[in-house]
């Protein structure tokens, strides 16, 4: 996976497809942790220096933010606050209060709301959590490999009807067939994704809510600003209307790592995935060693279409459980790609820096059990097991 924003993003790379082809190299599990812990640190600090430069320039008044651990605080502030709110708002606010469990309130999120002290929605910043950038990245491989594996079932589909033998359980042998051999493949020559079908630029993302000012505004004030372009533009319509935006922002190593000086909690928590290194000193170094540009993005709504991505028509959850179901589709090829990339993001974020082996394999066939068993071994967590011997 290609994560533009990343400092390490190239070589965060490598070591994925490095691993997707079941290639460990001794020093990957250090190296990983120590992209995870500082590049993602650089890139929440620049998002936020970021937000705060622009809100600056297109609020009227002074804002302040509020932390969002998981859904329920973002969807109970967008039903309790000063924004004026039409019947089909008012609708949707009164269902979704008679019972708010069944809007996916428990999902976890990492982020802030920004606000005026009218309690009015001006932006919503986010970091992907690692389950959602495995899905994500388990997905955009899996399209990359499904083609492969689509054709190949095609030539078998093609010699067997030769034969005049068919049968719904007969087409789907073909496609078991084909992904077996594909993986086969893979086991004995490796695999290497392009970087265009792996990269997955909204790591970082904001939305920015419309109070009346407008896009060209938006755009004129964003690159006003140094150090920022604009990269990308798409219009959505439909279901979800918003302007899209990916935003390439240069890093500040000199106020990213005095910000890193002065996070005495975020050092605190590193510590036991780096315990023998000088923090300061360490995060210094290395994040001037990578890109020196983060890439972000950026959502430009209103308030209502945003109140619709929570608890309406377009609901944010609902699309990720739908692409979750599609994913099934892809076989088990896509499974293991997902679990793989799972486990080093997982790897990156436990206190084990030493591994004997890439647990999940490619080729192979899995339960989620693995995957789980597997992560809590990283953490030195018990099993869940009725006896422990």
């Amino acid at each position: 996976m290609y994560l533009s924003a990343f400092l390490h993003r190239s070589e965060f790379f490598e070591i994925t497809n490095r691993w997707l082809s079941d290639k460990l190299e001794p020093e990957d599990p250090l190296k990983i942790t120590r992209m995870i812990s500082y590049d993602s640190f650089a890139a929440w600090e620049t998002l936020l220096f970021f937000i705060n430069e622009l809100l600056a320039s297109l609020a009227h008044s002074p804002f302040k933010k509020t932390p969002i651990s998981h859904k329920k605080v973002l969807k109970d502030f967008l039903c309790h606050n000063s924004h004026s709110k039409s019947d089909r708002i008012k609708s949707l606010i009164s269902e979704y209060m008679k019972m708010p469990e069944f809007y996916y309130v428990g999902s976890p999120i990492t982020g802030y709301i920004y606000h005026d002290h009218s309690n009015n929605l001006i932006s919503i910043c986010r970091i992907k959590r690692t389950r959602r950038i495995a899905e994500k990245a388990g997905r955009y491989a899996s399209i990359h490999v499904y083609n492969e594996v689509k054709a190949l079932a095609k030539e078998i589909l093609k010699k067997r009807t030769k034969r005049k033998i068919l049968s719904e359980l007969l087409l789907h042998n073909d496609y078991i067939e084909a992904e077996k051999q594909i993986m086969l493949q893979i086991r004995q020559n490796g695999i290497k994704f392009p970087v265009d079908s792996m990269r997955i630029n909204d790591i970082l993302g904001t939305k920015i809510i419309d109070t009346g000012y407008g896009e060209n505004k938006l755009e004129s004030i964003l690159t006003s600003l140094p150090g920022i372009s604009i990269i990308d533009k798409k219009k959505h319509s439909g279901n979800y209307n918003a302007i899209h935006y990916i935003i390439e922002l240069k890093a500040n190593f000199d106020y990213i790592t005095e910000k890193f000086k002065k996070n005495s909690k975020y050092q605190h928590s590193i510590k036991s995935r780096l315990p023998n290194v000088r923090l300061n000193e360490d995060f210094a170094g290395f994040i001037t060693t990578g890109a020196n540009t983060i890439h972000l993005d950026l959502i430009f709504t209103t308030f209502e279409e945003l109140v619709e991505s929570e608890i309406g028509r377009s609901m944010h959850e609902s699309r990720i459980f739908l692409q979750r179901q599609g994913q099934e589709l892809y076989g088990n090829i896509s499974l293991n790609i997902e679990y793989i990339i799972e486990y080093l993001l997982a790897v990156g974020l436990s206190p084990t820096v030493c591994l004997d082996e890439i647990p999940i394999k490619i080729w192979g066939r899995y339960l989620p059990d693995t995957l789980s068993y597997r992560i809590r071994r990283l953490y030195q967590m018990p099993e869940y097991s009725l006896i422990d011997e």
